[in-house]
């Protein structure tokens, strides 16, 4: 007997229409999945199989109940969450999703959700988070559990998903200001990438009552980067102090390069993964290729060599940022610590 989509583990839900109010279901094996550094358009296999199908196909629950709920990486982007997912590759249970789009697209409703023009109702939203977040959570044998790398866009869902799924752990990645300003700016893509995703995380700051006077059309770019930094400091702070904190690790990418072995055991206990396993973590591939794109040689000393060009570049960017996230704290001394913990 062949299997609906929604039945068969093998299909995953690929893309959110809010529109049409569907979801595209796209069969991914467990090698593709592995391959893939983004679950979207560039992970589609040359014969995809898969279709449209109403949004109500995707089941509410796992239908077996077997599985753990997935746990999750959130970063603030371009601060080595591919390669921190693919290092939890090494683990044999382990099975990364790597930045779903329906994700994204929940992320970006989320705030909308309150409003009369929102394609989502407030209760429709979290229905479908949790449905998705189901269908991840069942990963393909040999793998027992699914840890799925969202979006640096969708950190606006980390409180929500944490209150749904009561055994979810996540880890928050970042980096310091510096190497993070130096990161984005020496590629335009990376500096469109934290500029798309400025809006929402000044909004978080307002949310917060301390973006006084701060507005995003008054904001050069590499300011626009420094207020998303800023932004993120604050609300991984804010979760990690939080009713879930307990949940939740916070790592700095840049120590992850500095000393692996204490930061992937860091990690491996928060996620109660084997410790056992931090040994084939250390000697994996991944730490000498581009995460994105496996093909491409590109180590810790490539990436040293990189910041440095890009500090030196960049260098009037890079203190504009630094200027920006220092005149914060000064109006807010309060929020030193947490910006800079």
């Amino acid at each position: 007997m062949t299997l609906s989509p929604p039945e068969d583990p093998q299909f995953l839900p690929f893309k959110l229409d809010t529109v049409g109010r569907r979801i595209l279901w796209l069969r991914l094996d467990a090698a593709q999945r592995h391959e893939a550094a983004f679950l979207d358009d560039r992970a589609l296999p040359p014969q995809a199989e898969g279709g449209w199908m109403p949004w109500d196909s995707l089941p509410a629950t796992n239908p077996t109940g077997a599985s753990v709920a997935a746990d999750a990486i959130f970063h603030i982007g371009h601060c080595g969450s591919t390669l921190l997912s693919r290092l939890l590759d090494s683990w044999t249970e382990v099975q990364g999703l790597r930045e779903p789009l329906p994700l994204r697209s929940l992320a970006e409703a989320w705030p909308w959700l309150d409003l009369p023009e929102s394609r989502l109702s407030p209760t429709e939203a979290p229905r479908l988070l949790l449905a998705l977040w189901s269908r991840w959570s069942q990963p393909l044998a040999p793998h027992r559990r699914s840890v799925v790398k969202a979006t640096s866009s969708c950190n606006g869902l980390i409180d929500p998903l944490l209150s749904q799924q009561p055994t979810m752990r996540a880890i928050l990645l970042d980096m310091p200001l510096r190497p993070y300003l130096a990161t984005l700016l020496k590629s335009p893509g990376s500096v469109h990438d934290a500029a798309n995703a400025a809006a929402e995380r000044l909004r978080d700051l307002h949310a917060r009552g301390c973006a006084d006077g701060i507005a995003l059309h008054g904001l050069t770019l590499p300011q626009q980067c420094a207020m998303g930094w800023l932004a993120e400091r604050l609300r991984f702070g804010a979760i990690a102090q939080g009713e879930h904190g307990a949940r939740v690790l916070r790592m700095d990418f840049e120590e992850l390069l500095a000393d692996p072995e204490r930061e992937l055991r860091r990690a491996a206990a928060h996620l109660q993964l084997d410790p056992a396993g931090v040994t084939d973590a250390l000697a994996s591939s991944a730490w000498g290729r581009y995460s994105k794109a496996q093909t491409h040689g590109y180590g810790r000393q490539d990436r040293a060599h990189d910041l440095e060009l890009a500090t030196q570049r960049y260098g009037k960017e890079v203190a504009e940022g630094e200027e920006f996230v220092e005149a914060f704290v000064h109006r807010h001394p309060g929020l030193r610590a947490a910006v800079f913990a």
